[in-house]
């Protein structure tokens, strides 16, 4: 086995056996440590005389109050991905789309419904809330991945209509196996850091990270505030208190300058570019940019040409309330990373040591899905989600097209309403879903293919039944239904009875859904 340093950030005396209590203090204390926020005192900046006598015996003017801390809902930036309708088989029998891992829009949700809001409809990517549920399909154990299907009858759909689900599994790549890791963290100090504790959990969450990497991997940290900074040259875990000293000395302050800090990380992480290792960048920041290139479009050769040299972006978006989703989301979908949003340390535990080995621990890269359904037994399908990983069908078979990244263990499940023709019957063909992707281990193209037959029309249960009410959960969200239909609350009632896999966190998702209303 593989053995894995512990690390106790501050009073080591006071930590757990892996360290997380003692990262739990930089969250915990951060207020304290930037001094009494009534005070006036800017963080980053000495303090000094409020009114009266200068040092030089002048009368000074007060300073100004500290500027008032935006709500949860206040000055975010979402964009509406739309809502793919149903298409015509006749005319357009292939779906092809980028998987995709991404739970941003699932945390960002559950952090506003947890104080009593509503997340905006424009805030709602239906396959984030989806990819937020274990599929319960087995993981495969020989190939890289592995497509399962399965179906029922669509609960909102018209009589007749079927809910597919596809399901991507990637194989679980066990300690002995992890290549080594060469990690870049970019961390946003700016001024709208210092809102509600945000470069706290930063620090919080790095010091969890230094916990759970090995003696033998690095990491590297750059800032940016107006200007970027090399913070940490890339060191080696064994040198934790390196680390974690460089951790004790983020602060927050200035303008953002995401461009400045972005390439420069991109620049540490090719110098310490590891042939033999996972080389990725951790983008840790609320999304606002003020300073430089502000579009994440602009931003995207720099981010794509990173992608094609080994180097892969994952963003991590920190503290609702000025806010900008759109562009973290945007900025690791160019990289072919994924995107997640943390607002707790006890997510910042779950995502730093669990969900991102699976990342650091990659199966495929440029992951594409294609589902070609049969016009004579398919009259119309629509996919749930993935808007905005919309392939052209002629992408599917194209290596010069970039597409998402799947790490180990990771699943991904795609969701489609499916009308039969008249003349369809169960068992008939209904079409087949292909998987094509790129080895890690070199750039070989390999594919694994499923036929699609039609099912019995029945109700859906298990985890498809939790991931059917998680999808039209979201759906209503996103449409601003202002009440919830009895008919789902009847479902996720019986999902719970039936103790379905998932089905707690469902029923507690749709009493906060039912609470903010």
């Amino acid at each position: 086995m593989v053995s894995i340093v512990v690390v106790a950030s501050g009073c080591s005396t006071t930590g757990g056996n892996d360290g997380s209590p003692d990262a739990r203090r930089y969250y915990d204390t951060y207020s304290e440590q930037q001094g009494d926020p009534t005070s006036g005192r800017v963080s980053g900046q000495a303090a000094g005389p409020a009114t009266g006598q200068n040092g030089s015996g002048g009368t000074v003017l007060p300073q100004p109050a500290p500027p008032r801390e935006p709500g949860l809902l206040d000055d975010n930036t979402f964009v509406d991905a739309g809502t793919q309708g149903f298409v015509d088989t006749r005319e357009d029998p292939l779906s092809t789309f980028a998987a995709d891992v991404d739970t941003g829009s699932y945390r960002a949700a559950r952090t506003l419904l947890a104080e009593g809001h509503l997340p905006p409809p424009e805030s709602v990517r239906a396959e984030e809330w989806v990819n937020s549920f274990d599929s319960g399909f087995p993981l495969p154990e020989r190939q890289d991945l592995e497509l399962r299907s399965d179906q029922s009858a669509a609960p909102s759909g018209t009589h007749g209509t079927r809910l597919v689900r596809i399901g991507l599994q990637a194989r679980d790549i066990g300690p002995e196996e992890w290549r080594p890791v060469a990690l870049t963290m970019v961390v946003d100090t700016s001024g709208s850091m210092d809102i509600r504790e945000r470069l706290g959990l930063v620090k919080a969450s790095l010091a969890v990270l230094v916990g759970s990497l090995r003696p033998s991997d690095t990491i590297a940290i750059v800032t940016y505030e107006t200007d970027a900074t090399p913070l940490l040259e890339p060191t080696p875990v064994r040198r934790a208190d390196e680390i974690l000293a460089a951790i004790d000395r983020l602060q927050a302050g200035g303008s953002t300058n995401l461009e400045a800090g972005l390439l420069l990380g991109y620049d540490q992480a090719r110098s310490a570019h590891r042939a033999d290792a996972t080389n990725v960048v951790i983008l840790a920041s609320d999304g606002v940019a003020n300073v430089g290139v502000t579009d994440g479009g602009r931003l995207a050769s720099a981010i794509r040409d990173n992608g094609r040299r080994g180097v892969h972006l994952v963003t991590v978006g920190f503290g609702m309330g000025n806010y900008n989703d759109h562009l973290m989301e945007q900025l690791a979908d160019q990289g072919d990373g994924f995107y997640a949003y943390v607002d707790t340390f006890d997510e910042a535990e779950r995502l730093f040591v669990d969900d991102l080995r699976a990342t650091l621990t990659p199966v495929a890269k440029d992951t594409k899905i294609q589902v070609e359904f049969d016009p004579r037994t398919v009259s119309a399908y629509r996919l749930i989600g993935y808007e905005n990983r919309a392939l052209a069908d002629e992408d599917f078979e194209d290596v010069a097209v970039d597409a998402g990244e799947v790490g180990s263990g990771h699943r991904v499940t795609a969701l489609y309403e499916v009308r039969p023709t008249g003349q369809a019957e169960v068992g008939d063909s209904i079409g087949t879903v292909r998987v094509r992707w790129r080895s890690v281990e070199g750039d070989d193209q390999r594919e694994d293919a499923l036929a699609l037959a039609l099912g019995a029309s029945e109700p859906p249960s298990g985890t498809l039944g939790v991931v059917a009410a998680v999808a039209d959960l979201a759906q209503l969200v996103k449409d601003g239904e202002e009440r919830t239909p009895s008919s789902l609350e009847r479902r996720v009632e019986t999902l719970v009875e039936q103790e379905a896999p998932g089905a707690s966190e469902l029923a507690g998702l749709l009493a906060d859904v039912v609470a903010a209303r």
